[in-house]
């Protein structure tokens, strides 16, 4: 209702120094713990009408079907249900700091740098 419908994100590769931008239709949120989800403060989420969830909400990929959908961390929640919702999206992107999962992933999963501001 009067928001903005993607979200856009701009990464930078560490190697190149180059940005590129990238539009998600919906976001996942994986840090935190368990039970009490913790949400990052990112400049900008409150305009964002697009779906923002937590992966401790998160039951099925039918959602985000056809979407294009970053997830916020690499951790075993993020890495599970970026696998898990490959095959029902158009491109999934695992952002995170860490180094890159040395796994095997789907084809249309790509890992990016995370949120630096």
């Amino acid at each position: 209702q009067g928001g903005e419908r993607y979200w856009e994100v701009v990464y930078r590769c560490l190697n190149t120094n180059s940005t590129t931008n990238a539009f998600f239709d919906g976001i996942l949120v994986c840090n935190g713990h368990y039970s009490k989800p913790l949400y990052p403060k990112i400049p900008g989420k409150e305009k964002f009408v697009g779906t923002m969830i937590h992966s401790h909400d998160y039951r099925d990929s039918q959602h985000f079907k056809g979407e294009n959908v970053v997830i916020l961390g690499a951790a075993a929640s993020g890495t599970d249900i970026a696998v898990e919702i490959s095959k029902d999206v158009n491109q999934v992107y695992l952002a995170h700091n860490g180094p890159f999962l040395p796994s095997k992933l789907p084809a249309n999963v790509a890992q990016i740098r995370g949120i630096s501001e």
